[in-house]
């Protein structure tokens, strides 16, 4: 691995060096970019003896799934001459914004995403997304106040994308609303295409541990018992009560981890939240029957996609059945696209490498 220290151009040159990736121009002009946004804040902090982000252009990088956008953002991330700096999935962090404003509601104290906003900024040089994306059109609005006082209050803003701005929401109901904040998007950060078609985690990483099981029917149920009864070793299950949002979620579980079908996960109207206090809880997670995907399980499909970005974000193991390999799941029709980005981490978390 790369040292904590090095800058983005250096330590992607030390990858490319070490024969951990290969030499992409695509990618090394995005290193490039982000180096240079590391020496704009390096030079701010030597300027100004109090906040250390000047309010630079942050920087919007979009790709095909597997083209290493994360892996240059952290590049970035690991090395910004700044103290006070976050790195966050999406999903998560629109979870707190939620949570923020209905508390701020609550409570009747004020504009709530102003407030948001301004506390954000007084702990805050340098935020890091990670797959942003709009999925919700009641989010439009929330959306281009929140980035605009983030942008006026100075906080700069890398953030990875497997669309560009312009088609950051894929709904059909009034895309229209969201114009505001794509206009907002592509004036205050500079916008980055990784094209490419070579996905390197799957080149890379298809030397697999057996953790995906297809197809379907008696071996992937015997596949299943002797998985558990491995991690188990022993013990009896457990019920184990998880609160969330004043909720309850019940999974059986042995240790560190927890068994469900994929009915029981995405099947039921569960949300982010749910599957983010699951990754949390459970360092393994063991889901039966994952049937073949389609537009007719468009909101299956969905809460899987969240599912599997929960634990890849948490890094935790998943071991699963499913009715075929990771690229076939979803092979076509509406949703398949965004479901690509779920494929590649799928494999991925089969991988030896994942999970550290």
């Amino acid at each position: 691995m790369q040292d904590a220290a090095l800058a983005p151009q250096a330590a992607y040159e030390a990858l490319v060096a070490g024969g951990e990736i290969q030499t992409d121009e695509a990618q090394r002009h995005v290193a490039a970019r982000l180096q240079h946004l590391h020496d704009v804040l390096a030079a701010a902090r030597k300027r100004r003896k109090g906040k250390a982000a000047a309010p630079a252009r942050g920087l919007y990088i979009w790709g095909d799934v597997g083209r290493g956008k994360s892996l240059l953002m952290d590049m970035f991330f690991a090395s910004a001459p700044v103290e006070r700096k976050r790195r966050v999935h999406f999903h998560a962090f629109m979870q707190e914004v939620h949570a923020s404003i209905h508390r701020t509601r609550q409570d009747k104290s004020g504009d709530p995403v102003a407030l948001l906003a301004t506390s954000l900024a007084q702990n805050l040089d340098v935020l890091c997304f990670d797959e942003l994306q709009a999925t919700d059109i009641a989010d439009a609005t929330l959306l281009f106040r929140l980035f605009s006082g983030l942008f006026d209050a100075g906080i700069v803003i890398v953030a990875t994308s497997n669309r560009p701005p312009k088609d950051i929401y894929q709904g059909k109901v009034q895309p229209e609303r969201f114009a505001r904040f794509i206009a907002l998007l592509e004036s205050r950060m500079e916008v980055l295409a990784l094209q490419g078609a070579t996905d390197y985690r799957t080149v890379q990483e298809r030397a697999a541990r057996r953790t995906y099981f297809y197809p379907l029917g008696e071996e992937a149920d015997r596949f299943v018992a002797e998985t558990v009864a491995e991690l188990a070793a022993g013990a009896l299950p457990e019920t184990v009560n998880l609160p969330v949002h004043g909720r309850v979620l019940t999974l059986k579980a042995y240790g560190g981890a927890a068994v469900a079908s994929f009915h029981g996960l995405c099947g039921l109207a569960l949300g982010p939240a749910d599957y983010l206090a699951i990754a949390e809880r459970f360092s393994t997670l063991v889901v039966t029957g994952i049937p073949e995907l389609s537009p007719e399980k468009r909101n299956e499909a969905q809460r899987f996609t969240t599912l599997i970005d929960a634990l890849y974000e948490r890094r935790a193991r998943l071991i699963c059945t499913a009715a075929e390999p990771p690229e076939r799941l979803y092979p076509e029709g509406d949703g398949s696209f965004e479901f690509r980005r779920t494929v590649s981490r799928l494999v991925e978390m089969q991988s030896e490498g994942y999970g550290g």
